[in-house]
């Protein structure tokens, strides 16, 4: 299987994640668009309000309050589990760390 490093601003390694790892996180349109939201941020975090402020339209109709409680209860731990954020679900703030392998992904798939 194909490992990748997931390395925070410095470079520092913070885990890594494996090609079945990446094709599972971005299954999902909605965790797609996040993810896309965190890896063309120029900041290594984002409050986790702004996740819900651009959408980019691949909504699936949800209504605002489950979109939220679903980037809250499924979207954000998984991206979390897998070591590529770090979220403070008391502050909303988000630590996202690269990982070449999704960012290749996401360019191959042309979501930006």
């Amino acid at each position: 299987m194909t490992e990748c490093l997931i390395t925070d601003e410095d470079g520092v390694v913070q885990g890594s994640c494996g090609l079945d790892d990446v094709f599972r996180l971005l299954a999902n349109a909605r965790r797609r668009e996040i993810v896309a939201v965190l890896d063309s941020s120029d900041a290594n975090w984002i409050e986790r309000d702004r996740l819900l402020a651009d959408p980019s339209g691949t909504d699936d109709g949800m209504e605002a309050i489950e979109a939220r409680d679903a980037l809250h209860h499924v979207h954000l731990p998984m991206l979390e589990d897998l070591g590529l954020i770090e979220y403070d679900r008391q502050s909303g703030a988000i630590r996202y760390y690269q990982c070449q392998l999704l960012s290749s992904v996401l360019a191959a798939i042309d979501l930006r």
